[in-house]
């Protein structure tokens, strides 16, 4: 169970040997990212919920604290945002930061073990958690797996972190490529990489 108030789940997942970042470096790490990504965050929320229907539901993979699903769900309180996280040292942190948001929740499990029915999620969105996966083409799948179709997938990290067949891992994973912005500028787009996909209407 959670120790804070927010709704949370936690979901047993596999054997998937991630970097998992727990204990005393919690709080710390919570508060850099929060100082030095802010701004980022809002811009890939900004952009990221412009292209969602009322109502849709958006997966936050490798959340963190939870800044991220924080900037979507007061953006768009009719959303669902849920953030998925191996460490439950990492959840707690981010269970604090989303109370009050009834439209925000976590749960606790790796990107290769999603705990989301096939085809119900509009958006999935990673950010700086990618290099972090212990099986990149088998997160890939998954995340594939849960989209609807017609979902799309955001995948960021550091140009420097993300491995050098990340774009045919997801193609292999079923999904589609596309061409989009996260209005991302100056140093922050010249050191992070957007991989957009989306997963197709139909089976070829």
């Amino acid at each position: 169970m959670p120790t804070s108030s927010h709704p949370s789940r936690r979901h047993q997942h596999g054997d998937h040997r991630h970097g998992v970042i727990s204990g005393w470096i919690v709080r710390p790490y919570d508060l850099f990212v929060g100082l030095v990504l802010r701004g980022t965050y809002r811009r890939i929320a900004e952009s990221l919920t412009a292209g969602i229907a009322p109502g849709g539901r958006v997966l936050d993979i490798g959340t963190g604290p939870g800044h991220l699903v924080e900037a979507i769900a007061r953006r768009r309180p009719d959303l669902t945002v849920t953030g998925v996280d191996p460490s439950a040292d990492m959840l707690r942190q981010a269970d604090r930061r989303l109370t009050g948001l009834p439209n925000a929740h976590t749960l606790q499990a790796a990107a290769e073990d999603l705990p989301s029915a096939s085809d119900s999620i509009d958006v999935v969105v990673s950010t700086l958690s990618s290099h972090h996966w212990a099986d990149p083409a088998a997160a890939l799948a998954e995340q594939s797996r849960v989209l609807t179709p017609g979902g799309r997938l955001w995948l960021f990290d550091l140009t420097s972190h993300l491995a050098a067949d990340i774009a045919d891992q997801i193609e292999a994973a079923g999904l589609v490529r596309s061409d989009e912005d996260a209005g991302l500028s100056g140093f922050v787009a010249r050191r992070l990489r957007l991989l957009a996909a989306q997963k197709p209407l139909s089976a070829a």
